[in-house]
């Protein structure tokens, strides 16, 4: 979030967790427990008029109409400008232990919030080791204390000691919900400073308001607008759309960074499954570390070896998701590349008028030998030092993955009849929203009305699921920047 003049900043409003919002809440958070507060104190910091801006992935999938509802769960986002809120090591209680994790064996993290919980996934340092919460949190020596285990099938990974000191930090990143029966659901919570916050795999989110949250709302105008246009000028419908996209990103992160994984709980009856995200089904196509600066020649090279001897020469249209650092790295190559080709003309050079130039253009797009197409898509994700914590040595304030880069071919295979290699997956009927009324829904207080539980609030929900699957890694694979 971009910082706030001290000349026009009147008071900072802290950001606020959970999934609870009553009276006290609202008049932390906004005084709405005060004589009056001025309309133009909040301003517009968010919008939802595009579900998939910030997520590419699923913009080329479910947004391309790449998307196929299965009857089984055999399969399995993030606010532009937003901020998300982590949770840190205090105290280390695996010290001395050098597999923590190992064998799906649980382990315990001391950390200094407690807005997480059950059936949330966590991702840490090393984003390859998602942490799904079993229990807690608990009070602590000094902090709260979670039971964790790590959501892997592959029961050899332990989670890396060194990644467990204190300081270490961890970031809410999405759900894993039982497959069936579910009641097991998500927290939201918003960036401070007036920012609003809110697998196949399974996922959930809900919020609950009191009557007097209900009654005392609409003194919080807030001038947003939700996907169909509509102006909303109170918080709690706001905070409803919210949950809508904060189950929107949390699909979103579990489509690149999930593991495949069957989890019982103790004294369950259902299966939590977290399905393959796209870096883990990619593991098995064409991935190559890299840590010197990329030129033309060796990304030819390595797009020759993913598609050599392959017969369909008009299929090699691929899409590279990477972040800002990559899309800078293709440019340079490709103007290195086409420096002798390049003259002062309209290319580069064009006339603004006024005797005002303009200079300078980006390569975003290669046309390669053998009929090799490469279009850039950056992904909000890879810039984002939430979801990957290890930066470069030289730029401390950037994440390694902003150099990463995934190929991904789109194009539909010829031996199925799906529609296009990489497809978004859901169960049949399960995406569901509602709310639960007690003495007061949504529309104000039952007169006469049925009610399910007696107790003056309600609680608003959605559940979902969805996962990604690519049906030929062979056709993908990814360029692993890393300094060594």
């Amino acid at each position: 979030m971009s910082a706030v003049s001290s000349q026009l900043k009147i008071k900072h409003y802290d950001g606020f967790t959970g999934n609870f919002v009553d009276s006290q809440y609202l008049s932390t958070a906004f005084d709405t427990g005060s004589p009056h507060v001025f309309d133009d104190i909040l301003v517009q910091v968010y919008m939802a008029q595009n579900r998939f801006k910030t997520m590419p992935l699923l913009g080329l999938t479910r947004g391309q109409g790449n998307t196929r509802e299965i009857d089984i769960d055999v399969f399995r986002w993030f606010a532009q400008g937003a901020q998300e809120k982590f949770i840190r090591i205090v105290n280390n209680l695996e010290a001395g232990n050098a597999t923590p994790g190992i064998g799906g064996s649980s382990f315990r993290i001391e950390v200094d919030e407690d807005f997480v919980g059950v059936p949330e996934v966590l991702l840490g340092v090393h984003n390859e080791y998602p942490l799904q919460i079993l229990s807690g949190p608990e009070p602590g020596t000094i902090g709260y204390v979670y039971e964790v285990r790590i959501q892997d099938n592959d029961t050899s990974r332990f989670y890396p000691p060194e990644f467990l000191e204190v300081g270490s930090a961890f970031c809410k990143a999405w759900t894993t919900t039982p497959n069936e029966f579910n009641d097991e659901f998500g927290s939201m919570y918003t960036s401070s400073s007036y920012q609003l916050e809110s697998q196949i795999g399974s996922f959930g989110q809900e919020f609950t308001v009191t009557d007097k949250a209900l009654r005392e709302h609409g003194r919080i105008s807030i001038p947003v607008k939700d996907s169909k246009g509509n102006k909303m000028t109170t918080f709690i419908p706001e905070y409803e759309m919210k949950m809508y996209e904060e189950l929107e990103r949390s699909r979103n992160l579990a489509a690149i960074y999930g593991r495949k994984d069957n989890y019982i709980p103790p004294n369950a009856k259902y299966v939590k499954k977290s399905g393959p995200g796209l870096r883990q089904q990619l593991a098995d196509g064409h991935t190559q570390v890299y840590s010197s600066q990329l030129s033309e020649s060796f990304l030819k090279d390595y797009l020759m070896d993913i598609f050599f001897a392959r017969n369909d020469e008009g299929n090699r249209d691929v899409v590279l998701f990477t972040g800002t650092q990559g899309s800078l790295a293709f440019h340079e190559a490709m103007a290195d590349a086409a420096n002798s080709f390049l003259t002062v003309d309209t290319n580069y050079i064009k006339d603004m008028g006024d005797r005002n130039l303009s200079f300078g253009a980006q390569f975003t797009h290669y046309k390669g030998p053998e009929g090799i197409s490469v279009r850039v898509v950056k992904v909000p994700q890879y810039d984002n030092i939430a979801y990957c914590q290890r930066t470069h040595p030289d730029y401390p304030n950037m994440p390694l993955d902003s150099w990463r880069m995934t190929f991904v071919d789109f194009e539909k295979p010829s031996s199925t009849d799906m529609s296009s290699n990489v497809m978004y997956l859901e169960v049949k009927d399960s995406y569901s929203h509602g709310y639960v009324p007690g003495t007061v829904g949504p529309n104000g207080p039952i007169q006469g009305g049925m009610t399910v539980k007696k107790i003056a609030g309600y609680e608003r929900w959605v559940q979902a699921s969805g996962g990604i699957v690519v049906l030929d890694t062979s056709k993908t694979g990814e360029l692993i920047y890393d300094v060594q």
